[in-house]
């Protein structure tokens, strides 16, 4: 006697989507565990925030009148502009502003640099109780060598209040090997 097996396409079609979706899940945005810092590249740390930088990058630290901690990491070569940058923010117990300061952020890419958002998503981070991830691309403007610009970043509200905001920026010019993403998927969250 023979059995036959009948397999609905529909349902088997279902059941590998959903699969797909599940395995895709968390993929090149997992923000736990040990960071993948690209050859070549230093760690920066500070405040319980650590992410990956090109190793020859120059770092300016700073500090607000608050005592929070700013950054600006850039390239040893700044002669055409606009060049890369690698920014780090932080305010202080902001959090009950946050939506309005991730909001406002947008709106200057889009209204004033004339930028186009191309992703905007909510990501899970170990220490935030709230994280946005955006890409953008900004056109060519002013510079001595004005070209587009990409960039990627990371507005995070910490379990403890502070709004952290990480921006890398990189002119999408011939030979350029900075990969913001690099710098953005390293971003963690430790004590405070």
């Amino acid at each position: 006697m023979m059995m036959r097996v009948s397999i609905r396409p529909i349902p088997l079609i279902l059941c590998l989507l959903a699969a797909a979706s599940l395995a895709s899940c968390g993929g090149g945005d997992d923000f736990s565990g040990d960071p993948d810092v690209p050859e070549g590249y230093k760690t920066f740390s500070t405040a319980g925030i650590s992410f990956a930088y090109p190793g020859d990058w120059q770092v300016a630290e700073r500090t607000d009148a608050d005592g929070a901690p700013a950054v600006e990491i850039t390239p040893p070569e700044k002669a055409k502009t606009p060049y890369g940058l690698i920014s780090l923010s932080i305010s202080p117990k902001a959090g009950d502003r946050f939506q309005s300061l991730a909001d406002q952020r947008r709106i200057v890419i889009r209204e004033v640099n004339e930028g186009k958002i191309d992703s905007d998503e909510a990501v899970e981070i170990p220490g935030a109780k709230e994280a946005l991830q955006v890409s953008t691309t900004t056109p060519p403007g002013r510079g001595t060598d004005p070209i587009e610009v990409r960039s990627s970043s990371l507005d995070v509200l910490r379990d403890n209040g502070d709004v952290v905001v990480l921006t890398a920026a990189a002119p999408q010019r011939e030979g350029s090997e900075f990969d913001t993403e690099a710098v953005v998927s390293s971003f963690r969250l430790g004590g405070d």
